[in-house]
């Protein structure tokens, strides 16, 4: 299984509205390519996770540099992996705004790992806790 990992800074028009919008595309689209991965919104920027066939990610990753609602897009990481992380989701969402004391610990982890300004090109084992623990947390959080 291919997975990639990018980040970027959303325009400030991209407000929560247009992102949903966007999000209800984005699972149609990711269902019929059978890509899945997880979007997270943070202090106005994304970071993503995609996995799926290597050419169908690669080509939505291309289309995504391309898109004008933001900014600034680096890739942090990619490789091959066993298995899926979020094999049950088109695409997670999380945006981390206001109080949630269930991710109140990976609100904290995920605005360190967007400060985190070193590129991880290579596979790195921190990656996959990291992206592991938010699918769980998610799954949590939709069972309540």
């Amino acid at each position: 299984m291919f997975s990639l990992v990018y980040r970027s800074v959303a325009k400030p028009d991209f407000n929560l509205d247009r992102i949903e919008q966007m999000l209800a595309k984005a699972k149609e689209n990711n269902n019929r390519l059978d890509i899945t991965g997880c979007l997270l919104y943070y202090d106005g920027e994304f970071i993503q996770y995609l996995e799926g066939n290597q050419i169908k990610v690669l080509t939505l990753f291309d289309k995504i540099k391309a898109d004008p609602r933001h900014r600034d897009v680096e890739l942090l990481s990619y490789g091959e992996r066993e298995g899926r992380v979020f094999d049950t989701w088109d695409m997670a969402f999380e945006n981390f705004y206001g109080e949630n004391v269930q991710f109140a610990h990976l609100r904290m982890v995920v605005g360190e790992f967007l400060n985190f300004n070193k590129v991880a090109l290579e596979d790195n084992p921190s990656n996959g806790v990291f992206w592991e623990s938010v699918g769980q947390l998610l799954r949590q959080g939709t069972a309540q």
